[in-house]
Order: structure tokens, then C-alpha cells, then sequence
């Protein structure tokens, strides 16, 4: 049995006209009218104080007493450390009655110190800065109580908008179809 099958495809024309917009504008405009004030400016020139002793402080940038200060007092907070660590091994040592290795424990805990690390960005405080000087602004001592004025006229602008709409025309060329055709001789028509 031999069967030929025979298919035609749609066919379309299609037109299309794209939309258009149009804009056309008037910018606005501001038109101003001014009386200038007259201003007088009396001024002192600044001069500018900077305080940065601190700062190089805290960078180790200090004088011989402030300095030699400093180093007291860190002595004597290490000497009192010591000195405070060494009656903790001699009470723990005094307490030989209460079990465990005192040596051992001491010779542990100096082995390995424990050290604490910070971290700081130099100088942490600011430089002290004075300013001196003076500024004084008077207006026109002959017009007191008048200042200046503006006046303004807003004129506004205009748009114009044109809207051309688009348009698509589709069109049947060609519609579909599908021939089928049996090629055969023997056909059985038995039910």
C-alpha cells in the first residue's frame, strides 16, 4: 500500500506602517529685574593656632618630662605586677598541703605568657587648632532696613504633541491544504 501525502503552507503578505510622535516645545522663560544690594565687608585676616603636641605624644614624639613621667609610671606598674605575681607563686607554693604540682603549674603559666594585641591607627586624637580674626558685613549705612529686591516675570512653554497611530494589514496569499492520494492497485473493500 503506497500512500503520497502532499501539504501546501500558508502563505501571508503583511504591510505594516509604523506609529509616529511629534513634539514640538516652546521652552519657558524667566525674566528678572533686580535692585543690587550694597554690602561692606570689614575683615581681620584669621590666623590659624595648631596645637599638635598630642598627637606626636601618641607617636612617641615627647619632651624629657613628659617622657621621663611616663617611664615612672610604667616601672612602677611593672614592679607592682611583679611583685604581685610573686606572692601568688609563694601562696600557691605555701599551699603545697592542698595537692597538685605548683612547679609544674608556675613553669606552665611563664612558659607561655599570654599577650594581649591591640590595634590603633596614629595620632588617635586631634590636633587642637585656634582660629582668630573677625569678620563684619553691613549693608548700605544711607538705605538702613532696605535690602535688595527681585522682581520676576514666569512666562510658560508650550508642547505640542502629534500622535499618528501605526497600522498592520495581513493578507491570505496563499491558505493551507493537505492531498492525500493512495497510489496502490489492490484495494480490499471485504468487511
Amino acid at each position: 500500500m503506497a500512500l503520497s501525502i502532499t501539504k501546501v503552507n500558508i502563505s501571508l503578505d503583511v504591510e505594516r506602517v509604523p506609529a509616529r510622535l511629534e513634539i514640538n516645545s516652546r521652552p519657558p522663560r524667566l525674566e528678572l529685574q533686580q535692585k543690587h544690594a550694597k554690602v561692606y565687608i570689614d575683615a581681620e585676616l584669621p590666623k590659624v593656632k595648631i596645637d599638635q603636641y598630642q598627637c606626636f605624644a601618641e607617636s612617641g614624639l615627647k619632651n624629657y618630662a613628659d617622657l621621663t613621667k611616663e617611664m615612672a609610671e610604667l616601672a612602677n606598674k611593672r614592679a607592682l605586677e611583679y611583685i604581685a605575681k610573686l606572692a601568688e607563686d609563694g601562696d600557691m607554693l605555701a599551699a603545697i598541703e592542698n595537692g597538685g604540682n605548683p612547679f609544674a603549674e608556675i613553669a606552665e603559666r611563664d612558659a607561655f605568657p599570654e599577650k594581649e594585641f591591640g590595634m590603633v591607627t596614629m595620632p588617635r586624637s586631634r590636633p587642637k587648632i585656634d582660629v582668630e580674626g573677625s569678620l563684619t558685613i553691613t549693608h548700605d549705612p544711607n538705605e538702613p532696613g532696605r535690602w535688595n529686591w527681585v522682581k520676576g516675570n514666569f512666562i510658560p512653554g508650550d508642547v505640542y504633541i502629534n500622535y499618528v497611530p501605526g497600522k498592520l494589514n495581513i493578507q491570505v496569499k496563499q491558505y493551507p491544504s493537505v492531498r492525500i492520494e493512495y497510489l496502490g492497485e489492490n484495494v480490499d473493500i471485504r468487511i
